[in-house]
């Protein structure tokens, strides 16, 4: 993976289980890689809270609130107790961007991934959609 050349503490942050990374509509500064551990991804509704989905080590989060600078549209807990987390901030996550074609192109895979997910969501046959 193009991240595995960071290894410095510098980066690195530990949860606790079902400590909160960050809460929906706060700022992001930072996107995170899950080095141990597994995340919790949820939205809150009038209902209560709606899981987006459940993160495990290797994939990232975090990284729309980097790409756009809009507030953040999720929630993020740790699952379990020691959950290790690869902090990147908004600098890094530039220079990674710029330096490394690999990691820009796995940020726009997730992205691309994310739109078609939400755009099979909401597909309702015979309705023009504006992002095909």
């Amino acid at each position: 993976m193009v991240l595995d050349s960071i290894h410095s503490d510098k980066y690195l942050k530990i949860y606790g289980k079902s400590e909160v990374v960050f809460e929906e509509g706060t700022s992001g500064s930072e996107m995170y890689v899950i080095r141990s551990g597994r995340v919790r991804i949820y939205r809150n509704a009038e209902e209560g809270e709606m899981e987006i989905g459940i993160l495990e080590p290797g994939e990232f989060f975090g990284e729309m609130a980097l790409v756009d600078n809009s507030p953040r549209c999720a929630s993020a807990c740790a699952l379990e107790d020691g959950t290790k987390l690869l902090a990147l901030d908004k600098d890094k996550f530039l220079f990674l961007v710029s330096h490394q074609p690999m990691f820009a192109l796995m940020i726009m895979h997730v992205l691309c991934q994310k739109i078609r997910a939400l755009d099979e969501s909401v597909f309702v046959p015979d309705v023009i959609h504006p992002l095909i």
